[in-house]
């Protein structure tokens, strides 16, 4: 039985008629339909037409359209006047309009995947490297799929509805977090706890502890109830030396006790329950040394079906590359922040991004960071729902009164405020640890939400 490529020919007469019915109908099919995505000839003819009169503000009746079609030497072409006559004939209801719209767009990009697929196969043929040819593959499908039908604009009284929901549901939380718990109570406070879609740029000089905190947030989220599914990325460390680091961090054992194995019987027993107890979490490390963010995109979808994803660590951001080479570092910057950002909102999780600072900040007499230290693009700062700054001052004078303690800055926050003055954490270097350390008065700077 010979197969028919993928169309529904009364969609269309039904898209092409209602113009007849209604003049604003015009308005609504231009934004979402384009000529190819009709698929009978006759019906790119006539839709081309039509196009052009809207654009030239003709009405479109009868008479502009075949006068139009007819001066153009394509009214036959489009099936003649006869026919353009009969389309009003097959619409159904105008009210269905939105619907007919969404059956031609739904098939144009059927019919555009399987030409796509056609086209890989072909490219497959030619191919002598395998990872190339997935990462081309893939753009290919992927930029079909963001041309999927978007949905219309949203009346308010929906979205304050969704609004009221989400408030009465954290009012059952008794309205303290929203999004995942990262341990950090004073975090906590401004940012709500990590929201879904939201991209989060934890920043610092190295030594300053950015993955150690990272590794704190991992093991915290993941010990909430549920079990959350945490992915941490790893591009600098592998696996076990990450883990080396939690196992100290929950026995609370100097990890070069860990690593040489010079442990008394007490400190084998806490060593043990650590490991009991890190095992039973679903945190999922990949120290592959992926490079390009097309690569992690893909891994994390795929987790993300085979058994669900809660957030993404990625330490860290400026080890990795573009989807496609470029010799502009800026750009690549650009298009890396914005792959994570949409991964972000594709998957509904929070991505934690970790980030180097430029060595400007180590030329200024107040070494904390600031925004426009972010390394390599500005992009990261426009990208980033929320921005985070580690900053240790027994790490330039190793006089400081204040050692042992981290000053985390919240710089940027999207949908909350930034912190007036920086949130001390006490941080245990030899055990990778970080704890709250909240002072009345910091806590009266919190503001009142």
């Amino acid at each position: 039985m010979e197969r028919m490529t993928p169309h529904n020919k009364e969609a269309e007469q039904s898209v092409l008629g209602s113009v007849f019915f209604d003049q604003g109908a015009m308005k609504s099919i231009v934004d979402k339909i384009e000529v190819d995505d009709f698929h009978v000839y006759r019906h790119k003819k006539i839709y081309g037409a039509m196009v052009d009169l809207y654009q030239d503000d003709v009405v479109i009746d009868y008479t502009t359209l075949i006068s139009l079609l007819d001066s153009r030497g394509l009214l036959q072409e489009a099936g003649g006047s006869e026919y353009i006559f009969d389309l009003s004939k097959t619409v159904p209801s105008i009210a269905n309009l939105d619907n007919y719209i969404n059956i031609v767009k739904d098939k144009s990009i059927t019919r555009r995947i399987m030409a796509a697929c056609h086209s890989i196969i072909e490219d497959g043929y030619k191919s002598d490297n395998a990872i190339n040819f997935v990462d081309s593959s893939e753009k290919l499908i992927f930029d079909i799929a963001k041309e999927r039908r978007t949905s219309d604009f949203i009346r308010i009284a929906e979205v304050t509805e969704e609004v009221i929901k989400k408030a009465e549901k954290a009012k059952d939380n008794h309205g303290d977090i929203t999004g995942l718990d990262t341990g950090f109570r004073m975090l906590n406070k401004f940012t709500l706890g990590l929201q879904p879609t939201e991209l989060i740029i934890l920043a610092a000089r190295p030594s300053m502890g950015k993955s150690a905190f990272a590794l704190n947030i991992t093991r915290n989220v993941a010990k909430l109830p549920g079990k959350p599914v945490v992915a941490f990325f790893s591009l600098e460390m592998g696996s076990d030396q990450l883990v080396s680091r939690i196992l100290s961090s929950e026995s609370r054992i100097h990890s070069t006790k860990i690593r040489t194995g010079k442990l008394n019987n007490l400190e084998w027993q806490q060593l043990s329950l650590a490991q009991e107890s890190l095992s039973k979490l679903n945190i999922m490390f990949d120290d592959s040394g992926t490079v390009k963010v097309t690569d992690l995109r893909q891994k994390c979808r795929k987790l993300q079906q085979d058994k669900g994803l809660d957030l993404v660590v990625i330490d860290y951001l400026q080890l990795l590359s573009g989807g496609t080479p470029t010799a502009n570092r800026v750009n690549e910057v650009s298009e890396i922040s914005r792959t994570l950002k949409e991964m972000a909102r594709e998957l509904k999780i929070p991505v934690i991004a970790l980030s180097q600072l430029s060595r400007a900040v180590e030329r200024r007499d107040d070494k904390r960071p600031l925004m426009a230290d972010l390394r390599d693009s500005g992009s990261i700062e426009q990208d980033a729902d929320i921005v985070l700054f580690l900053y240790r001052e027994d790490y330039y004078d190793k006089d400081a009164i204040n050692k042992n303690t981290v000053d985390l800055m919240i710089s940027k926050n999207r949908q909350g405020a930034t912190s007036p003055v920086p949130i001390e954490l006490s941080f245990n270097k030899e055990i990778s640890s970080f704890d709250n350390m909240v002072t009345a008065e910091e806590d009266s700077d919190i503001p009142d939400f």
